[in-house]
């Protein structure tokens, strides 16, 4: 009886884990560095400003197309167009860079580490209106 107590006791430990590495952010946590969205900005300005200008992403087509929709959404339709001269070229973590500066141009706090590249933890990241 107590090696199933156990067993009940490790499960919903594990499950308690799982849950907690899947709950779910806000960008107004603090989900980038400060330095990740300079390095975004010099990015930006060298391989985006020449198509898009910085206010086409503080506006509200850009709040309606990502609000309330995981960070991972942003990260994948920037990665898979983006430039659209030679769409995916940039690696992971300039997708990410550009994204943290975004993210600052929207007024969203900095917080102590970059913004992930993984679909997972991206996932858990939801956008938000400032």
């Amino acid at each position: 009886m107590r090696s199933g107590v156990l067993s009940l006791g490790s499960c919903a430990l594990a499950l308690t884990i799982v849950s907690a590495a899947q709950e779910k952010r806000s960008v107004k946590a603090g989900v980038y560095a400060a330095a990740q969205a300079g390095r975004g900005q010099t990015l930006f300005n060298s391989k985006c400003a020449s198509c898009h200008a910085p206010n086409r992403f503080t506006d509200d087509f850009f709040y309606q197309s990502f609000a309330g929709k995981p960070l991972w959404e942003m990260f994948d339709v920037i990665s898979d167009s983006m430039p659209e001269d030679n769409p995916g070229s940039l690696k992971k973590e300039e997708y990410a860079d550009v994204i943290a500066y975004l993210l600052q141009l929207n007024k969203f706090p900095a917080g102590d580490t970059d913004l992930p590249t993984d679909k997972d933890a991206l996932s858990a990241i939801l956008m938000e209106k400032p």
